[in-house]
């Protein structure tokens, strides 16, 4: 036994610098499960949902403090569906939500991987989804991507943001290849450029950024390029926070999402196939009641299919609730309901859906 101590005391400290960089990685998630009742169109349906106020997850993250204001630390992170096991963004990903390598210094943060853009709400270094709206990026279709453009997990991608001045910060980004097709040449990839400036100061939010999406053509078929452009701004108020914001896009490829009609470019047959123009606005408010967080927004999209023969037009209208009950700082019960309408006309006929949801959930922190 004595010669046992004595070996165990000999090897601690070759252990120590393993266990002093295991103690700076963090094992973090979200586990959001609930139920709902949709009413599309006439038809109701009941089903258990995940993720509805918060995407359900699991990660890694990590950093090492290398001296004089330098570090380097890593997220990697994986989405999946609570109610049934299954992988968020598909069997490909290990880590299908984020995975990247951060260095910091005197100048900024820098970052490679699969980084999500920044006018998204998608991972660590979006700024723009809890900044968009009440309801940031999940409550169903109160989402704001279900009436903005470009909500993309990029692949090979590059990042870099700005040390904080006085509130201010510089954003920019760009990846090699968004899809990961990995074509051979550079020009057959979609790639993809933004950029941007945020002030955070004393509880008002103010982001402006700018995107560039390049479609790539291959064998004679392709989109043109996509722009979007996005303000942001809210501001805390003792007790509530009302929130506005707004996106232009031109050539988007898809509008919206599901139980609304989601609005799609045409298929493309030759060379810079024109996509979806269109403007989005969403404004709204939190209100602290009732020991938590009463929601409301109000999201509004305009625009026209521009690569369609009749160029259809494309309105979507959605009206939302929600209500948030903290039973501990990692645990809260929620309860929402969203009404949404969407209407594709062309040639006077309109294809209309009608939406309301209803639902309660828990989400844990962990």
């Amino acid at each position: 036994m004595k010669k046992l101590n004595f070996l165990m005391r000999a090897a601690l400290p070759l252990f120590l610098p393993s266990l002093a960089w295991a103690s700076q990685v963090e094992v973090y998630g979200v586990i959001d499960t609930g139920i709902a009742v949709a009413r599309v169109n006439g038809e109701t349906r009941v089903y258990e949902e995940t993720g509805f106020m918060r995407p359900s997850r699991f990660g890694f993250k990590g950093k090492e403090d290398l001296g004089n204001g330098r570090a380097v630390s890593f997220v990697l992170e994986q989405g999946f569906d609570s109610n049934n096991g299954a992988q968020s963004q598909g069997a490909n990903y290990a880590f299908g939500r984020e995975a990247n390598l951060t260095y910091e210094c005197a100048y900024g943060k820098f970052g490679m991987g699969r980084i999500g853009n920044f006018m998204s709400g998608m991972g660590s270094w979006d700024p723009w989804g809890p900044n968009s709206g009440p309801f940031a990026t999940g409550w169903g279709i109160a989402a704001s991507g279900s009436s903005m453009s470009d909500y993309l997990r990029m692949d090979n991608t590059f990042a870099w943001q700005s040390p904080k001045m006085d509130g201010w910060q510089v954003m920019a980004q760009y990846s090699l290849d968004v899809l990961g097709t990995d074509a051979e040449r550079n020009v057959d990839n979609t790639r993809y450029l933004s950029g941007g400036v945020t002030y955070m100061k004393n509880g008002l939010n103010v982001l402006a950024f700018a995107g560039w999406r390049m479609n790539p053509t291959v064998e004679g078929k392709g989109y043109k390029d996509g722009q979007t452009y996005g303000l942001a701004l809210n501001k805390q108020f003792d007790g509530f926070k009302p929130y506005l914001a707004a996106q232009y896009a031109r050539n988007s490829l898809s509008v919206g999402k599901k139980p609304l009609l989601v609005f799609k470019a045409v298929e493309a047959k030759h060379p810079n196939t024109k996509g979806i123009n269109g403007i989005a606005i969403i404004t709204g408010t939190d209100v602290s009641c009732f020991s938590g967080t009463f929601k409301a927004a109000v999201q509004y999209f305009h625009g026209k299919n521009e690569g369609a023969e009749n160029k259809d037009k494309l309105k979507r209208l959605i009206f939302s609730i929600g209500q948030e009950y903290p039973l501990s700082k990692r645990t809260v019960l929620y309860a929402g309901t969203n009404w949404g309408k969407s209407e594709a006309k062309a040639h006077g006929h309109k294809e209309i859906t009608r939406a309301l949801e209803l639902f309660s959930g828990i989400k844990h922190s962990f």
